[in-house]
């Protein structure tokens, strides 16, 4: 029986490393926004300033990611967005953004761009700068479809025009606490003890 409650405690022991490794690499992030001072490229009327939301991220920045939809959650926006939410990121600088820089926005084309004239979408894009060490506002534009497709684009970026900043918080509590490490392992040494049991019951009876 010793043998089988030591086994239990390893296997449970190395799914619990196992699991911490695998977390670990990950960001879990709430990230709030505003943006204002909006300008239209086309000298129209500006229809929503300030721009705010927030949404919810989990990645891998050791990875790269162009217009990832798993992984983020949108939890608010005072604009319309008439696609899907996604993101792109890269520790490396690439053709979507510079090194350590979070663009998220619409899918609709693409998390990093919006569509101008002569289609018109509700869409935006949002680029943070040093992304996993001082993340910082630089840009947000977006579309309406409320405009006419020859004036439908409004921007502001840092530190051209406009004003922007975005907070961003990390979210806890997404890894097993270690006290629900301890109940499992106790559960596996308890299987462990059963299936002891029932095989010398079994052996017993034959």
């Amino acid at each position: 029986m010793r043998s089988i409650l030591l086994f239990s405690a390893f296997v449970a022991g190395s799914v619990a490393v196992g699991a911490q490794a695998a977390d670990a690499a990950l960001v879990h992030d709430l990230v709030t926004f505003t943006a204002s001072g909006f300008t239209s490229a086309f000298g129209e009327p500006v229809p929503t300033d300030p721009v705010t939301g927030s949404f919810t991220i989990t990645f891998d920045p050791t990875q790269t990611y162009v217009d990832q939809t798993v992984g983020i959650t949108l939890n608010s926006l005072n604009i319309s967005l008439g696609s899907t939410l996604a993101f792109d990121y890269s520790p490396t600088a690439n053709s979507h953004g510079d090194a350590d820089e979070l663009v998220v926005g619409g899918l609709q084309a693409g998390a990093d761009s919006v569509f101008l004239s002569p289609t018109v979408f509700d869409d935006f894009y949002l680029h943070i700068f040093t992304y996993s060490s001082t993340p910082t506002f630089q840009q947000l534009g977006y579309t309406t479809s409320s405009a006419t497709a020859d004036s439908n684009y409004f921007f502001t970026d840092l530190p051209n025009s406009g004003a922007g900043s975005v907070t961003v918080t990390p979210i806890t509590g997404t890894a097993p606490e270690p006290a629900t490490w301890a109940m499992m392992l106790a559960g596996f040494a308890s299987l462990g003890f059963l299936g002891y049991r029932r095989s010398v019951k079994a052996r017993g009876a034959a």
